[in-house]
């Protein structure tokens, strides 16, 4: 008897395939950067806004295992049941406000990324349980994609003590290149300084975050704030995506210099001097190669969504979505706001030569004694008032060499032509436009 036709195609995904898949484009660092973005979220979820003083993400490893405990709201029974272990976020997913973990497969990615074998507790409010999984004998299970509770561990409509609440992740049997890594010490202080960037907000708050009993420094982000030299600052509110962004100048540091983009308070781009952001040369849409007369140039971007999806980063938090159209208009305020900051870099350059005896610096004398007058960026953001203001600097002070081999330029132009070029390239006065569209045709068509 001949079998009956069907008009099903099997599209089940392989296992092996897709896990292979999964951990492809990760690395181990961004795989346990996931992991401490997810007990960020619960700590946040704990501490209502009450400081993060009390709280500790703890994370330990070594050639043979590697474990991350935290204090946070731990997760619940019902999540993990029906959301939290799916591969990708459910439609039932309700994310924590203002989250970082936004995708719903960090966690798991994570896992497969680091190792064979994975042990995770949880205490919730009103919930714990424990989930033992073996990766070798999942994979043998093609059809069998689910996850099971240890029976004995699981325990529901309980009430457990806030002060108890916890998450727990224990990994054993390593992956190669984790076996190799979490040995290694240079890999070790690597992850530290990474993490401490990634979440230098919040340990600045107060979170405590350590690797291998190794407590995560602080960074602290400043700019110069005084009588003088005010940042520049824009801030804006469209469709559930708030955005801030101060931009000015600190110590001259090639280590530091640059734009820093956080998203719900974690870093994304630290430092960055790439197209990424604004330095894309004199023939892209930005600003001129960043180079060592930029070093004291500081940019920051705030982008804050209650729901996370409206945030324009990509899935593995390591950039932004530069095709975002969310992106994309706040990249072009970045621009022209660095534009203004590199007015006066560019004066103190000219301002700084042989050729100029050093008494006669003076916007160079003003700009090194206003490093003693920094101000914290969180300090800064707390303070400012108006939603848009413009770089500040005593442009009266700048005092360049006289040149005798030089000639003068003088002509007219309309107010309604001047004010657009004036205004992209961040420049007051009829002389700076001058120069700059000058040395812009100079440098590009000669």
């Amino acid at each position: 008897m001949s079998k009956p036709k069907t008009f099903l195609v099997d599209a089940d995904p392989a296992k092996g395939f897709f896990v292979s898949m999964l951990v492809k484009d990760i690395t181990l660092k961004d795989a346990i950067g996931d992991l401490v973005d997810n007990s960020v979220d619960a700590i946040k979820e704990k501490s209502d806004n009450s400081g993060l003083s009390q709280y500790h993400i703890k994370i330990d490893m070594d050639s043979k295992t590697f474990s991350i405990t935290d204090n946070g709201y731990g997760m619940e029974s019902e999540v993990a049941r029906k959301t939290a272990f799916n591969f990708g976020k459910s439609d039932q997913h309700q994310l924590v406000d203002y989250s970082i973990g936004q995708f719903g497969i960090g966690m798991k990615r994570a896992f497969f990324k680091i190792g064979k074998n994975i042990s995770v507790f949880s205490k919730a409010p009103s919930s714990q349980f424990k989930i033992d999984i073996d990766v070798l004998e999942w994979l043998t299970k093609p059809k069998e994609w689910k996850f099971h509770f240890n029976k004995d561990s699981l325990k529901e409509n309980i009430k457990n003590s806030k002060s108890d609440t916890c998450f727990k992740v224990n990994i054993k049997d390593l992956n190669a290149d984790a076996q190799v890594s979490f040995g290694d010490p240079k890999f070790i202080d690597s992850l530290i300084k990474e993490i401490a960037l990634e979440h230098m907000l919040n340990i600045n708050k107060g979170l405590r975050i350590s690797v291998n009993n190794i407590d995560l420094p602080t960074n602290l982000i400043s700019l110069v704030n005084n009588d003088s030299i005010k940042p520049a600052y824009f801030e804006e509110e469209k469709n559930g995506l708030k955005v801030k962004i101060l931009a000015g100048i600190s110590d001259y540091n090639a280590d530091d210099g640059g734009w820093y983009v956080f998203c719900n308070e974690r870093l994304i781009l630290a430092k960055d001097t790439s197209a990424a952001t604004v330095w894309t040369g004199t023939r892209g849409d930005g600003v001129p190669l960043w180079h060592s007369q930029y070093y004291r140039f500081r940019g920051f971007v705030f982008f804050e969504a209650n729901d996370s999806s409206k945030l324009p980063w990509n899935t593995t938090k390591t950039g932004m979505d530069v095709d975002s159209p969310a992106y994309k208009n706040v990249r072009g305020k970045m621009i022209s706001m660095t534009r203004e900051v590199l007015g006066l870099l560019d004066k103190l350059k000219d301002e700084k030569t042989k050729d100029n005896p050093e008494e006669n610096r003076t916007l160079n004398k003003m700009v090194d004694s206003s490093l003693k007058q920094k101000s914290e960026v969180s300090k800064i953001l707390n303070e400012v008032t108006a939603s848009h203001s413009s770089f500040q600097y005593p442009v009266e002070l700048y005092n360049p060499p006289r040149k005798t081999n030089v000639v003068k330029i003088s002509y007219q132009v309309s107010k309604n032509e001047f004010e657009p070029v004036s205004d992209h390239l961040g420049s007051k006065t009829p002389k700076d436009v001058g120069l700059k569209t000058f040395k812009y045709f100079y440098e590009n068509e000669l």
